[in-house]
Parts: structure tokens; C-alpha cells; sequence
């Protein structure tokens, strides 16, 4: 790994030749704006009161319904900066009942889904691609893909795999 310096070095760099710092302020305030815009919408579902920035590698909000929050479960809307989409992934108040809803979804077919690895570090259960090349020139219809995506998702989970809970 290269020296912390020259990395902070390189870093300042991109600043000054680029508009990333442009870009990024940018996409916070969009996701700001998602987040929002489900709170406001679905006011059924709890979302949550802040965004978790990350460190250039996820941003995310969470939503939770009432079968999520009985079951300890809840899902994140998420911006993955390094394959620039938007996921959504179901996810669990801690790493035991993670692996507890992992090893029961182990069993079902996911279609386009994907069960993640029951990994000591694992954030999530279940993940799918919401929007994987995001138009961010045209906002109204970007959030209405990703509302479809997350609530068809919801819908999917909630109905499929939590029905027998």
C-alpha cells in the first residue's frame, strides 16, 4: 500500500482536476432527497432519520415495516459509489439473526436476487440491483425506478419469505 501522504496528496489532486467534490455533494443531496421522498410517501413504513455516508463505498437510509421491525429485520436503500447503482438488500438488527434468516433463505429459489455469503462481517441477507446505470440527468424518473425497485422488493420478501413467520 502506498504511503498515507502520497494517497491524501493524490487525493487533493482529484479535487483540484476534477469535479468530484461536485459530484459527490451532489449525489448526498439526491439521496437526502430519496430519503425523504419514501418518508413522505410511505408513511406506513418507518425510514430512517439519517444517512450513513460511508467512505466512498456505500450510502445508504433504511426503511423498516411493521413485519420487518416483529421479525428484527429491515432494509437499506443503498448506493453502491464504486459500481455507481442503486440496491436495495434486506438486512438484520445483528449478526445472529442474520444468520438466522440466512440459513432459512438458504432453502428458496431468489430469481434475481441474491443470498449473500454467511460471512462474519456480512451487512445484508438479501441484495438485488434497483437501478444499475442511474440517470441522474433526469431525477423524477431515476426515484420513480428506484421506488418501484424497493417497494416491489418489499413486497417480494415480505410475501415470499416471511409469510410462515
Amino acid at each position: 500500500m502506498e504511503s498515507l501522504s502520497k494517497s491524501l496528496y493524490e487525493y487533493g489532486e482529484l479535487l483540484k482536476v476534477t469535479d468530484l467534490q461536485k459530484a459527490y455533494k451532489s449525489l448526498m443531496q439526491y439521496i437526502k432527497e430519496l430519503r425523504r421522498y419514501f418518508k413522505e410517501k410511505y408513511p406506513e413504513y418507518e425510514v430512517s432519520a439519517n444517512l450513513y455516508l460511508g467512505y466512498l463505498d456505500l450510502t445508504f437510509f433504511t426503511i423498516t415495516s411493521k413485519l420487518a421491525q416483529q421479525n428484527q429485520l429491515k432494509y437499506m436503500v443503498v448506493f453502491r459509489h464504486d459500481k455507481m447503482q442503486f440496491e436495495v438488500w434486506l438486512s438484520g438488527r445483528n449478526r445472529a439473526v442474520m444468520s438466522k434468516y440466512h440459513r432459512k433463505f438458504s432453502g428458496h429459489r431468489m430469481n434475481k436476487h441474491s443470498l449473500t455469503a454467511d460471512d462474519k462481517g456480512m451487512s445484508s441477507i438479501i441484495e438485488t440491483i434497483v437501478v444499475e446505470k442511474p440517470d441522474f440527468d433526469n431525477m423524477t424518473e431515476l426515484t420513480n425506478q428506484i421506488d418501484l425497485g424497493v417497494i416491489s422488493f418489499i413486497q417480494e420478501v415480505e410475501n415470499t419469505f416471511l409469510t410462515d413467520e
